[in-house]
C-alpha cells in the first residue's frame, strides 16, 4: 500500500486547491499555517503541524512527499461541511478497496467505465462505453466521488502515458458504484 505522494504531484495540487478553498485563502506566511493548523484541527478533530502544512505548501524547502496520513486528514478537511450544508455523496477509496474489487462510473453526455482495482491506488479500465478510455488502461486514484471531477494520475493507454487525465469536468461524476 502506498505510504506517500510526491509532494508535486497533481493529486496534491488539487487537495491543496481545495483546502485553500475551504480555508478562504493560500497560506502564504508563518501567521497563515498556525491558522491553518488551527482550523484544521477543529474541522476534524486531528492536529498537523504548521511546519508540516508549511513544507507541504512549499513555504520551506526540501519536502518532496506527503505522507498518506496527512493527504487524509487534509481531504477530510478540504471535505468537511457545515452540518446544514451536508451532501451525501457516494465515494469509493482506493484504501478501502480490495484488489479485484469492481466499479461502475458514468458522467455526461453518455460515458460509462467499468474499472477493477489493482491495489495500490491502481486500477484497470475493464469496460468502457463512448469513453476516450480503453478496456485495458490504468491509471492511479485516491478517491472516486460521484459529483465530483476525477481527475487521474499516471494514465497507461496504448497510446502513451499522461499525467493528469480527468473525468466530468463539468458535472462530475454521475454515477459511482460498487459492483
Amino acid at each position: 500500500m502506498k505510504t506517500s505522494f510526491q509532494s508535486n504531484s497533481i493529486a496534491i495540487t488539487q487537495l491543496k486547491k481545495a483546502v485553500e478553498v475551504r480555508f478562504g485563502r493560500t497560506p502564504a506566511t508563518p501567521a497563515d499555517f498556525g491558522e491553518l493548523s488551527i482550523a484544521i484541527g477543529r474541522a476534524t478533530g486531528e492536529s498537523l503541524s504548521p511546519d508540516t502544512l508549511s513544507r507541504i505548501w512549499g513555504y520551506k524547502k526540501g519536502y518532496s512527499s506527503v505522507r498518506q496520513y496527512t493527504v487524509q486528514i487534509l481531504e477530510r478537511y478540504a471535505r468537511a461541511k457545515e452540518e446544514s450544508d451536508f451532501i451525501h455523496t457516494t465515494a469509493i477509496h482506493a484504501d478501502e478497496c480490495r484488489k479485484g474489487d469492481q466499479v461502475r462510473i458514468a458522467w455526461l453526455p453518455d460515458r460509462v467505465c467499468t474499472l477493477t482495482y489493482l491495489g495500490d491506488c491502481r486500477w484497470r479500465v475493464d469496460g468502457s462505453i463512448n469513453s476516450k478510455l480503453q478496456v485495458g488502461d490504468t491509471f492511479s486514484c485516491r478517491t472516486i466521488a460521484q459529483g465530483e471531477v476525477l481527475i487521474v494520475d499516471h494514465l497507461e493507454t496504448a497510446n502513451g502515458t499522461f499525467e493528469g487525465y480527468s473525468m466530468g469536468n463539468k458535472n462530475g461524476l454521475t454515477l459511482v458504484k460498487k459492483l
